[in-house]
């Protein structure tokens, strides 16, 4: 065993998906959570209200945005992180696959909704809802 082959990335089963790809569908799934938990403030009931339904839960996900936005944060830039040790390790070792275009652009999804998480407050928050007023009347 070499020293590189402890970084090297378990094979995969035939047909079975790589790592890396549930780990960009991850990053995918909690940025849109961190997205969904800024939204839960007032974007979303007012314009669930708009369109003539309610639920009441939202307030409980809306005061856990801070850590799903960071929990996010971090599952995506392990993501990169891993995808880069990979495509490095693969430059040199002609045995590996390269990280998948799928899992890239998972990780290129969730990278942007993370920053939409993150410009969510100063930005688009007072953007919808001035859109939502002007359709309410």
């Amino acid at each position: 065993m070499t020293a590189s082959s402890g970084l090297r990335a378990r094979p995969d089963r035939e047909g079975g998906k790589p790592a890396e790809t549930a780990l960009s569908w991850a990053a995918v799934a909690a940025a849109a959570g961190a997205v969904f938990a800024w939204a839960a403030c007032c974007v979303l009931p007012m314009s669930l209200a708009l369109a003539g339904l309610g639920l009441g839960s939202f307030g409980w996900i809306a005061g856990q945005r801070t850590w799903i936005t960071f929990a996010a944060l971090g599952v995506t830039g392990v993501g990169w992180v891993v995808t880069w040790r990979r495509a490095r390790l693969c430059r040199t070792d002609a045995a590996c696959r390269a990280p998948s275009r799928l899992g890239i652009g998972l990780l290129g999804a969730a990278t942007i909704l993370v920053i939409l998480a993150l410009m969510w407050q100063p930005i688009v928050e007072p953007w919808a809802l001035s859109v939502i007023r002007s359709a309410r009347g």
